[in-house]
């Protein structure tokens, strides 16, 4: 081989070695996990599963959600809290998005297994760097078994008592998830005791729980007239008379004041027509971050034009420790205009930074604004009048 032929070999060797160690900025699309079962799926029940999507790309882009099989009609999708119903969601660059997957029975589905794949994949037509002009995509399967036979059964996932204050009810707090595929109620019972004798007695099944589905419920003892001490809550969960757990907690009445109240307004909104005359709905989320359930309402100030109006005032609601509730008010403009509204939330003596609103009232156009002048009535009736007497004399000509 000649000093040419080498050189051109080495060369080429080189080069080829540079190409393949170059980085490589691949994009790529994954979700998870990759299949998942629901048994003894009762005919007109609902169930949610959870998805994941994940983006290991060096840029975030959009992915579309879509179903195939048997029964992708049975399937839809929303954001992680439910709040709304969703075909495409945002996946951020080396990050991941969960998703809700809601699966709803039909009425009239015969008992069978049924199958669907979820399908998600960018956008067609949407450049995403290093997918060389293809459509990523990623499946994950669900299988659905459809019974006719009810299976009732559930799970205890907590228990917990919190210490109280004199005179301030007591939550008991149960942690239930129904693992059956009918909707269940469970029962809770709670015998309050001191020193080993038995104070009072609870007991309450409100709330139904949807297959799947695990609820946080409270329920309260009164607490009235008893001295600070320490106590003993034993509980008890049962669903249609099978006992699921059995514990017992302490806890203890301290003196009113002892706990910390703290809390915020996270969020505020209205709903209604701004319109004069037209009451408008206003709703203010309240967390409750302090160590004791709370008792707050909505109190705001409304103003027109820089000059203050009127002041508004909700009803009083218990929150729970570590809950968000919402708080309601409203509120009728009189006047149309801009308004700002400067809205709070009032706890034991406390109040929560305030929240503005601002929002335009529109005059009422239902009916006349003015009341109609005599003046233009009697002229237009002399009128009409005048108008009769000419048509009778040229009838009598």
């Amino acid at each position: 081989m000649n000093l040419i032929a080498r050189v051109t070999m080495v060369v080429a060797v080189v080069l080829a070695a540079a190409i393949v160690c170059q980085p490589v900025s691949a994009a790529g699309i994954a979700v998870g996990p990759s299949s998942q079962t629901i048994e003894n799926a009762l005919r007109g029940g609902s169930f949610e599963r959870s998805l994941t999507i994940f983006n290991p790309s060096d840029m975030g882009f959009d992915v579309v959600l879509k179903t195939e099989g048997s029964a992708k009609d049975w399937i839809k999708f929303s954001a992680i809290d439910g709040s709304e119903e969703i075909q495409k969601v945002y996946a951020p660059k080396k990050g991941q998005i969960p998703v809700l997957l809601r699966v709803k029975v039909p009425d009239d589905a015969a008992n069978d297994r049924y199958t669907a794949k979820v399908v998600v994949e960018t956008v067609p037509g949407e450049k995403v760097p290093g997918s060389v002009g293809m459509v990523l995509q990623a499946t994950s399967a669900l299988e659905i078994t459809v019974t006719d036979v009810e299976k009732v059964s559930g799970e205890v996932t907590s228990i917990v008592v919190r210490d109280t204050e004199v005179d301030i009810p007591l939550g008991v707090e149960v942690g239930f998830k129904n693992t059956g595929n009918v909707v269940v109620t469970p029962e809770i019972t709670a015998v309050i005791s001191r020193d080993g004798t038995v104070i009072d007695t609870i007991s309450e099944a409100k709330t139904p729980v949807r297959p799947t589905f695990t609820e946080r419920i409270v329920v309260h003892w009164p607490n009235e007239g008893l001295a600070a001490g320490t106590y003993q809550a034993d509980v008890t969960v049962s669903l249609r008379g099978a006992v699921l757990a059995e514990e017992g907690r302490t806890f203890a009445i301290l003196p009113l004041g002892s706990l910390t109240r703290q809390g915020e307004l996270t969020d505020l909104g209205y709903e209604g027509a701004l319109t004069v005359g037209k009451p408008i709905k206003i709703t203010g989320l309240f967390k409750n971050s302090g160590s004791i359930a709370t008792r707050a309402r909505l109190s705001g100030e409304v103003y027109r034009g820089g000059s203050l109006v009127d002041v508004i005032s909700g009803d009083e609601m218990t929150v729970l420790v570590f809950s968000e509730n919402p708080l309601t008010a409203y509120y009728t403009p009189k006047e149309p205009g801009e308004y700002t509204m400067k809205t709070c939330a009032v706890f034991e003596g406390k109040t929560t930074d305030s929240k503005d609103m601002v929002f335009t009232v529109q005059p009422d156009s239902s009916g006349l604004s003015l009341p109609l002048s005599p003046v233009p009535v009697i002229a237009a009736l002399a009128f009409i009048g005048l108008f009769a007497a000419g048509r009778r004399n040229r009838e009598n000509r």
